[in-house]
């Protein structure tokens, strides 16, 4: 091998036939390249990528418009349903009468949420069945041959106002506490027949029968004083009868506020009502 060979070996860029690196591309050339959530790169002289500006503020934007996080100072709007189950315990039947059972009302409907720092209205309508099979009862003060079978098919149609404090946990979970208050519109029929001893005297109530007439079958439990057989249904206040038209809503509540995107909003919710534990669940969209 020659001097002038060996020196090639060396130092290859003194070969007149080389191409290097600087061949192939020139290090002032900007080239543009995708990072894996497909945004613009730009890669300058120096080897280092930065995200396209344009794309960065796209992303924020897109970022801003679903965050949960919410603006002390705006005022936030929710349209969406609640389903509610409403518990009339046997004890507090007992109140008032002898006999009864534990009832449980399923009750929905659509509710209206405004929210603004951390407080909330919500403004609801909600049909709950109260619905009970035949039932003994009878008042407290009453004899023990007052005793009659009871079957409800009450509905009621509830306008209710919620006031809810959150105390915000994270963006996506909060506590609340609550009040509520509304009104109740009551309607379908409450069924009384009178009732007998199977065994013609004191025992068990749940066992009691139905009468069929007065004295029929036992002169002593089916008397005369009322006309409380066959389909006999109840008349309302307006017609001088024990059923009422309206029922009062009154409630404390606590529960969860959950809020994984800014444009969905539930609860969980449980509380206790004029008459009763409830426990519920609502899912809303903003708007």
């Amino acid at each position: 091998m020659s001097i002038q060979s060996r020196a090639w070996a060396l130092d290859p860029e003194d070969d007149p036939d080389y191409k290097g690196k600087s061949a192939d591309k020139d290090e002032s050339d900007e080239v543009v390249d995708k990072d894996k959530s497909g945004a613009d790169i730009k890669e300058d002289d120096e080897n280092k990528k930065t995200l396209n500006p344009d794309d960065i503020d796209r992303a924020r934007e897109a970022e801003k418009a679903a965050s949960p996080v919410e603006d002390p100072k705006r005022t936030y709007y929710f349209v969406g349903l609640r389903y509610r189950a409403h518990v009339v315990p046997k004890f507090m039947i007992n109140l008032f009468g002898d006999g009864g059972r534990t009832v449980l009302a399923h009750g929905f409907g659509p509710e209206f949420t405004v929210r603004k720092d951390a407080f909330e209205y919500v403004f609801s309508a909600q049909y709950t069945d109260y619905s009970m099979g035949w039932t003994s009862f009878k008042g407290s003060s009453d004899a023990e041959n007052a005793w009659e079978r009871v079957r409800s098919q009450i509905k009621v149609v509830y306008l209710t106002t919620e006031f809810n404090w959150t105390n915000q946990v994270s963006p996506v979970f909060g506590l609340n506490l609550g009040i509520g208050a509304g009104i109740g519109v009551v309607f379908g029929d409450l069924n009384r027949v009178q009732a007998y001893s199977p065994t013609g005297g004191p025992t068990d109530p749940s066992n009691y029968r139905s009468c069929t007439a007065p004295g029929n079958p036992d002169g002593n439990y089916c008397g005369g004083d009322n006309n409380h057989y066959g389909s006999y249904n109840e008349a309302s206040w307006a017609n001088g009868g024990q059923k009422p038209m309206f029922f009062p809503w009154l409630g404390l509540g606590t529960g969860v506020r959950i809020k994984p995107h800014r444009n969905f909003m539930m609860r969980l919710d449980i509380g206790w009502g004029l008459v009763g534990p409830y426990f519920g669940a609502s899912g809303s969209y903003g708007i």
